[in-house]
């Protein structure tokens, strides 16, 4: 109970939507929708990603996230406005994954050392330390502009190994992001 606490209040410092945004420009144009009830294709639509939103945990698999050093199975869990899931290890953090289908990376209320680069085919903004927290770091994925994924990774509140936490989150994003819409 006290390790959903810690990553609920982690997850909701860090993916707290607000109404300033890093700007920056994200790629990808909306696909025109058709009157059919059932879409043909969900690449680079709205629905592929609330596919994925439905289920969070299903974004890594049981061997992914034990070669992330993490348990098995993840904890879905609802932050904010983002449909998530949660994994973590006894002592040594953990790692959340954050869907929202309505919020891209500008809408954000991104804080701390940002820099942009490029996970797959998606540009990514990474946060080191957001908010001053040293032992997290977060890269937020622009699925879309309207849409977005956040990896945070974290090795234990009393942790200050950046370093570490932006490896965690790295490689996480190197295996959702082919996963993505």
């Amino acid at each position: 109970m006290k390790r959903i606490l810690i990553a609920t209040t982690i997850g909701l410092t860090v993916l707290t939507a607000g109404c300033t945004g890093t700007g920056g420009g994200t790629t990808g144009t909306p696909a025109p929708t058709s009157g059919s009830a059932t879409p043909t294709s969900s690449s680079g639509s709205a629905s592929g990603l609330e596919a994925l939103a439905a289920k969070p945990c299903d974004l890594l698999t049981e061997a992914e996230v034990t070669g992330l050093g993490l348990k098995h199975p993840g904890e879905a869990a609802k932050v904010g406005t983002a449909e998530g899931c949660d994994w973590n290890v006894s002592g040594k953090g953990g790692l959340r994954v954050g869907i929202r289908t309505n919020s891209g990376v500008k809408d954000l209320n991104l804080n701390g050392k940002l820099s942009e680069t490029k996970v797959g085919k998606y540009d990514v903004t990474k946060v080191e330390a957001p908010d001053g927290a040293t032992s997290i770091c977060t890269y937020v994925i622009a699925v879309s502009e309207s849409s977005s994924v956040s990896i945070i990774g974290n090795i234990g509140l009393i942790s200050d190994d950046t370093a570490a936490a932006c490896q965690r989150a790295s490689q996480a994003a190197d295996l959702i992001a082919p996963k993505l819409p």
